[in-house]
């Protein structure tokens, strides 16, 4: 009988973990933010000879400021507080680009993990164009990108940067680990 009860009850702590690891492996749930420049607010720009930059601050998920970089026709984004020192901040895409006017936040527990947002490439005059989901890790104080999925070479674009955000946040890290390439590539100038 004490045999029977330790099996029971093996076999419901391995169906509780079952459930709870297939919760985290299934992601969490997404929310919206305008990442559209008219409604966020000058923070600095560039002076007479220091070339051409701006920097925005946008509202984002639950408060959390968004900081938005344009510099040399490229574009680049901090979050929170720290948002101009992470390293996110720094991160440009090669060809020159614009943002999407919206950004996804995925949500796991109701804390955001990551943000997908669409940046909209090109090479130059009359050169190749393109969208590339950025999917970006939110951790404390620092944020980097952590994916790409070229938005024209699969047509199941969000969702590969949905799964991609969801199944490589825990384990990312932004000091060591490099962006990695999800789904079709080629399409899309990158």
């Amino acid at each position: 009988m004490i045999r029977s009860f330790f099996i029971g009850f093996a076999v419901l702590l391995s169906f509780i973990s079952a459930s709870f690891t297939s919760q985290a492996v299934a992601g969490g749930r997404s929310v919206y933010t305008d990442t559209d420049l008219k409604y966020c607010s000058l923070h600095s720009k560039a002076e007479e000879g220091e070339g051409e930059w701006a920097n925005f601050i946008c509202p984002g998920y639950a408060g959390i400021k968004v900081y938005i970089s344009e510099a040399d026709l490229r574009f680049s984004l901090g979050y929170g507080d720290n948002g101009m020192n992470q390293k996110s901040f720094s991160q440009r895409l090669s060809p020159f680009n614009t943002v999407g006017k919206k950004m996804e936040w995925r949500l796991r527990h109701g804390r955001p993990i990551a943000t997908i947002l669409r940046y909209y490439t090109e090479t130059g005059t009359g050169g190749r164009k393109g969208q590339i989901l950025v999917v970006t890790k939110l951790e404390g104080s620092e944020a980097c990108h952590m994916a790409y999925v070229d938005a024209l070479a699969n047509k199941d674009a969000n969702e590969i940067a949905q799964s991609a955000a969801d199944r490589l946040a825990a384990g990312f890290n932004c000091k060591t680990d490099s962006p990695v390439r999800v789904g079709e590539w080629g399409v899309s100038a990158f």
